[in-house]
This record gives structure tokens, sequence and C-alpha cells, in this order.
């Protein structure tokens, strides 16, 4: 519970940061956070070594890439979604099992939906641009 209050807190307080320092003017900054975000399986089952493993994490790597670039294109909310569909992903992980830390898939996906529920609000306020 704690590992997912500090990636609550946490994306929050990424967000905000993003969005007080003006690094949040243009999409490109929300784009690459979300492919960042999904880099992280990958390198963890490699770590690990299995190849079946990997190659499924990077294809899901691509998908949420994808996503970025097309929210990159066109709009912000579709990155906020990605941020979002990540932290659901996170969650089942949890269940299912992930490769890294077992306090990964709780980390990440508290971080993963208060940072894109916050910038839903941000993007709602006008305060980032859409």
């Amino acid at each position: 519970m704690i590992t997912a209050l500090i990636g609550a807190l946490t994306g929050g307080g990424v967000m905000v940061t993003l969005w007080r320092t003006g690094m949040l003017s243009e999409r490109s900054g929300l784009a690459v956070l979300l492919a960042a975000i999904a880099a992280f399986y990958p390198a963890f089952a490699a770590q690990n070594g299995d190849i079946g493993e990997t190659a499924l994490h990077v294809g899901i790597f691509a998908a949420f890439s994808l996503l970025a670039l097309i929210g990159f294109r066109n709009g912000a909310y579709i990155i906020a979604g990605g941020l979002i569909a990540h932290g659901v992903f996170d969650a089942g992980l949890y269940f299912l099992g992930a490769p890294g830390p077992t306090w990964w898939p709780a980390f990440c996906g508290a971080f993963d939906i208060v940072a894109g529920g916050v910038l839903i609000r941000l993007l709602q306020s006008r305060k980032v641009p859409q």
C-alpha cells in the first residue's frame, strides 16, 4: 500500500512540476514520458533472461509507444488515456506477476493513473495545450 501511495504522490508531483516549469507547453514531453514509462518492463524482462517474456513486453512497449506517437500528433488527451491505460496494465501485472521488482507494478500503476488524471485536469482547465 505504501508503495502505491509513493507512486501516486510521485506521479502527481511530476506532472505538477512539469506544468509549473513550462515543460508541458507542447505534447512532445508527454509522448516521451508515456514511451519511457512503457520501456521499463522490457528492460526488467531482458534482465531476467526470458526471451519470450522479453518479446512480449517489447511488443507491449511498441503499442504504448505507438499510442504516444498518436497522442503527440492528435492530442494530449490520448496520452493521458495512455498513461491511465498503462496504470491499469500495471495493476493487472501486480496480480499476474511481472518482471522486475515485486513493488514496481504498484508504484508504476499508481504513478501512471495519478499522472494521467492530473494531466486530464490540466487539459480541462486549459493550463496545458491540448
